[in-house]
C-alpha cells in the first residue's frame, strides 16, 4: 500500500494544440510534460500511476529513468469502453491501495510539490479536497481519500463523464482563490495547457523561471 498516490492523468489527445502528437508527449523546457508531471509527483508520493486509454502508448521506461526519482511507477488503462478524464482518474486511483492520493492532469506543468502537499494536509475529514481556480473547479489537480475512488467509479460505471460532476457524490473542502493565493506557486500553479497561446506562454514562463534560478 502506498503512503500516498500520485495519479498522473495523461490520456490527453492534444487535439487543441494541433501538433499532431498526445498532450503528454508535448516537449516543454527540453521534456516531455508526461516526464513533467512524473517529476512534479515524485518528490511527494511513494508509488505514482500513470493512466491513459490502452490505445495510447506513452514511454513510461524511459519517463522513469529521467523523472521518478526512483518511485514504483505503474501504467493503468482506462476502463473499457470510457472515454475522458474521469476515466483516468478512476483507473488510477484503483490501480493500487492508498491511504491518500494526489491526481494531477499532464497538462498543470507549473505544479509546486509544496502546493500538492498543503492539499494532502487538508485531506483529513474529507474525501477529496478540490481546488476552485478562478471559479473552476480543478479534480485532476486534487487530493482524494481511498472512499473517493469507488464512489467516482460507480459514477463514471453509471454513464458520468465529467469530473466535476462526480464530485458532487463526494464529501469535498473546496478551496477558494483566497486559499490558493497562500499556497506555493499561489494560482500559477493551476496553469492549464491546453491551446497553441497557452503552450507559447508556458514556454516564456519556463525560460524565466530557469533565468532567474
Amino acid at each position: 500500500m502506498a503512503a500516498t498516490l500520485g495519479v498522473l492523468v495523461a490520456g490527453g489527445a492534444g487535439s487543441r494544440l494541433a501538433l499532431g502528437i498526445p498532450k503528454a508527449l508535448v516537449r516543454l523546457g527540453g521534456v516531455t510534460l508526461l516526464e513533467r508531471g512524473i517529476a512534479i509527483l515524485a518528490p511527494v508520493c511513494d508509488e505514482i500511476v500513470v493512466s491513459a486509454p490502452a490505445a495510447l502508448a506513452l514511454p513510461l521506461s524511459h519517463a522513469s529513468r529521467s523523472a521518478r526519482g526512483g518511485r514504483p511507477l505503474h501504467r493503468a488503462d482506462d476502463p473499457a469502453g470510457t472515454v475522458g478524464p474521469l476515466a483516468g482518474m478512476v483507473a488510477g486511483l484503483s490501480r493500487v491501495a492508498f491511504e491518500r492520493a494526489i491526481v494531477l492532469g499532464v497538462d498543470l506543468p507549473f505544479m509546486r510539490r509544496a502546493a500538492l502537499e498543503a492539499l494532502i494536509g487538508r485531506l483529513p475529514g474529507h474525501q477529496a479536497v478540490i481546488p476552485v481556480a478562478g471559479g473552476f473547479p480543478q479534480p485532476l489537480a486534487a487530493a482524494y481519500a481511498p472512499a473517493a475512488g469507488p464512489i467516482l467509479a460507480s459514477r463514471l460505471a453509471a454513464g458520468e463523464r465529467s469530473p466535476t460532476r462526480a464530485l458532487e457524490a463526494l464529501d469535498v473542502l473546496m478551496l477558494e482563490d483566497t486559499d490558493l493565493a497562500l499556497l506555493p506557486g499561489g494560482l500559477g500553479s493551476f496553469f492549464n495547457l491546453n491551446t497553441p497561446d497557452d503552450l507559447a506562454e508556458a514556454a516564456v514562463r519556463m525560460a524565466g523561471e530557469e533565468a532567474s534560478s
